[in-house]
């Protein structure tokens, strides 16, 4: 037994210092390009699972750059707020005006002229998620409610009426598939019209009935991609999306262009346009995790981030 003790010790000792090679290296292959569909928004139903954003100070992100491979960190931002959604805030549609909706959001609106607000009112928003992306159908409005300009003597009354928006009838906030290498989509001719009566005897007019359309063009691209890293949730892949959007605003009394003496005396002016940009980070199996609004000038109005 002695003889074979020593063969045994060799041979182990030249196994224990055996140098790994090149050959002996496992590749890891790189993560697959970063895909969002439906599947990532299980949660954005009814009854679906609860989740919270925080709102931030604008002032303290930036507009993100394009690009593959980025890092964000937004674990660190103070908390001015939380809002809270899914869960039971996602309600079942209930509008036959709204037929596409998959689920309802109850809020309060309200309505604004020359500096003067109208009562708050309720109102139900209404989505709708398909294979083909996630929309905003816009909202009814539940309660009639009036705006006194005491400037002007007039008296602008809004009825019960349904928001929803014809023509493509649908606002994209998220088009299926995105992913990085999507060629910008347009969605041109939106409209909402919203409809009131307005009395004011300055300038003949009595109940009679208007209208303001607002018609809406939204260019999607996809910008870039990357790893954000969120205060509760940890790190998450993400791509960032840039929604342009341009909105034409028309008003009509009585059938016809509403007069101008009348829109200068309330601030308005028909056919202005003004635009503005929403900038989405897109969550891996989370759906939406961060969202700027952006104002034509480029700042940054308002940020939330999940949490």
């Amino acid at each position: 037994m002695k003889k074979l003790i020593l063969p045994l010790i060799v041979l182990a000792s030249f196994y224990s210092c055996k140098k790994t090679t090149v050959d002996d290296i496992v590749p890891v292959p790189p993560a697959a390009p970063l895909v969002i569909t439906k599947a990532d928004y299980s949660n954005y139903k009814v009854g679906g699972t609860a989740f919270s954003f925080s709102t931030v100070n604008a002032a303290s992100v930036s507009v993100p750059a394009s690009g593959v491979g980025q890092t964000w960190d937004f674990s660190t931002l103070t908390e001015t707020g939380s809002i809270t959604t899914g869960g039971a805030n996602y309600l079942t549609p209930t509008n036959a005006a709204f037929s596409a909706a998959t689920y309802m959001i109850a809020e309060t609106n309200a309505w604004a002229v020359s500096g003067v607000s109208s009562p708050t009112f309720a109102s139900n928003s209404f989505y709708e998620l398909s294979d083909a992306g996630s929309y905003e159908l816009s909202y009814s409005q539940n309660a009639a409610v009036s705006i006194v300009v005491a400037s002007l003597g007039a008296t602008i009354t809004y009825p019960i009426q349904n928001l929803n928006y014809t023509g493509t009838t649908k606002y994209p906030n998220v088009i299926f598939p995105s992913k990085v290498g999507n060629a910008a989509v347009v969605t041109s001719g939106i409209v909402k019209t919203s409809s009131y009566t307005v009395t004011a005897a300055a300038f003949g007019l009595n109940n009679t009935p208007g209208q303001t359309k607002v018609t809406t063009t939204v260019t999607q691209e996809v910008l870039g991609s990357g790893t954000a890293n969120f205060k509760n949730i940890g790190k998450v892949r993400v791509l960032v999306i840039k929604n342009s959007i341009s909105d034409k605003t028309n008003y009509f009394l009585g059938g016809a262009p509403a007069p101008a003496a009348l829109l200068t005396n309330l601030g308005l002016t028909d056919g202005e346009v003004t635009t503005s940009a929403t900038y989405r980070f897109l969550g891996e199996g989370l759906g939406n995790v961060g969202i700027l609004n952006v104002n034509a000038s480029g700042v940054i109005t308002s940020a939330f981030f999940r949490k």
